[in-house]
């Protein structure tokens, strides 16, 4: 039974015209059909199929990736005057969901050239807009990287209550240069720059790293710094081996040893505005999207459930058919379609500060947080229920569900994960706490560096 006959997963009638238009439907129409036709019988392949085949995996998403660009997914934030499409931010959520329900790690590659264009608009950045949009608008694909996490922890760059005093990555000025040293973990994609030159991809258009001017400035010296993917004095580690989203995102130690750019490549411009970017459009329209991309692949869960369950018998009726089985069928569709409900509500709310307030705002902040960590139990209780009512059919290689268990995971965990989603809901509630011991354990911190 194929996915296809079941009205509520068609984009016409799963997505709310209290939050799109008519138009936005129709983008969404023909990423299903590309995510039906191109992506789905290749998702294996994503990941190199069963044997983690490297160049498999590679020639996979660049082609896949060549069909994504055409459809203009990598440049759906773009504004129309440098060559995007410059859709709403509830069009894009509904492009990342479809994008998500095909493979989840495929899904961030055009999100990271959004992703930076997202924190040049908040910057306001008209002339750097102007310098990187006619590559990404151009007849073949980019990538770039944020890179946010140190080794000093994972996620203290996500909690207010540190106020980017932990921030060791190191800016200076020199002249008409900044100079910057550190050492970040996880940014993907990331790597030797002529890794991103394939048949299809043209290459990679660097890395957004946030660093300080200053420790002890806390927020008001947090800034964000381009580095070209081929900078002097830049490095990087062998790829990590993860158990999902494996070469669509390969993740890399980045050293930085006196790297120097031009002194235009600091993003933000006024003491404190590099924070609030962070927050923003950073740390909470990527959780945000996130959530969309989890929503998409609960779905694909659900779909290949519903298929094996229509046509597995127990004496004699389909499984889907016994109480027990529809009834975690049905919870699995309650959670995804409040999970989509909820990003949709929420995109439309970032699209009016006026009334909902700044995107960098704690409780705009706690409101994404909400929709990740909910996305991401979703996504767990699909996989995790879905792989029980198939036995171990849903176990096995062949059925795909076990890739979707696999992948889901990691965005639960990055930008924060789990437990700092819910500290951040708290916080958005009742205001800013800080930890026991906080500011006695920053002291000992500086005591040893210096």
């Amino acid at each position: 039974m194929a996915a296809e006959q079941y009205k509520m997963f068609f984009p016409k009638y799963k997505y709310s015209r209290a939050f799109c238009s008519e138009e936005d439907i129709q983008i969404a129409i023909s990423v299903k059909e590309f995510v039906d036709k191109e992506i789905m019988p290749r998702r294996r392949d994503c990941e190199g199929g069963w044997h983690r085949d490297e160049e498999l995996a590679l020639n996979t998403i660049d082609e896949l990736y060549r069909g994504i660009e055409k459809l203009g997914v990598h440049i759906m934030n773009l504004p129309e005057k440098y060559g995007g499409l410059e859709l709403s931010p509830v069009a894009a959520l509904m492009i990342t969901e479809e994008m998500g329900r095909g493979d989840f790690g495929l899904a961030t590659l055009p999100g990271k050239t959004n992703w930076i264009v997202g924190v040049m608009l908040a910057a306001k950045r008209d002339d750097l807009l102007e310098e990187f949009a006619p590559r990404m608008a151009s007849d073949g694909g980019w990538t770039a990287c944020i890179a946010i996490t140190e080794p000093g922890g994972g996620a203290n760059f996500e909690d207010p209550s540190l106020s980017f005093n932990t921030v060791q990555t190191v800016a200076k000025l020199d002249g008409d240069e900044w100079v910057i040293n550190g050492h970040k973990r996880w940014p993907g994609p990331s790597g030797p720059a002529d890794r991103f030159e394939l048949k299809y991809m043209k290459g990679h258009l660097g890395y957004w790293v946030i660093a300080t001017t200053d420790i002890a400035k806390g927020p008001d010296g947090v800034g964000i710094f381009h580095i070209p993917p081929d900078a002097e004095g830049l490095s990087f580690s062998k790829p990590y081996e993860k158990m999902g989203v494996s070469w669509s995102d390969e993740n890399c130690d980045i050293w930085l040893k006196n790297v120097r750019i031009p002194r235009k490549y600091r993003i933000d411009s006024e003491p404190g505005d590099g924070a609030k970017i962070v927050k923003s459009a950073i740390i909470g329209s990527a959780r945000l999207n996130t959530s969309a991309r989890l929503c998409g692949l609960s779905q694909a869960v659900l779909e290949i459930v519903l298929q094996y369950t229509g046509w597995r018998d127990i004496a004699g009726k389909p499984v889907r058919e016994r109480s027990l089985f529809a009834a975690t069928i049905g919870e699995m569709f309650r959670m995804i379609e409040l999970t989509r409900t909820y990003n949709l509500n929420l995109g439309w709310q970032r699209m009016h500060p006026e009334l909902y307030g700044e995107p960098s705002s704690p409780e705009m902040m706690g409101k994404c947080s909400l929709a990740r960590s909910f996305a991401a139990d979703t996504a767990e209780f699909c996989t995790n229920k879905g792989m029980e009512l198939m036995g171990s059919y849903g176990y096995s290689y062949e059925y795909e569900l076990e890739k979707y268990m696999r992948d889901y995971k990691i965005g639960k965990m990055w930008l924060g994960g789990a437990h700092r989603d819910r500290l951040d809901i708290a916080q958005a509630l009742y205001g800013p706490f800080t930890w026991g011991g906080y500011k006695e354990w920053l002291r000992q911190g500086a005591a040893v560096k210096s």
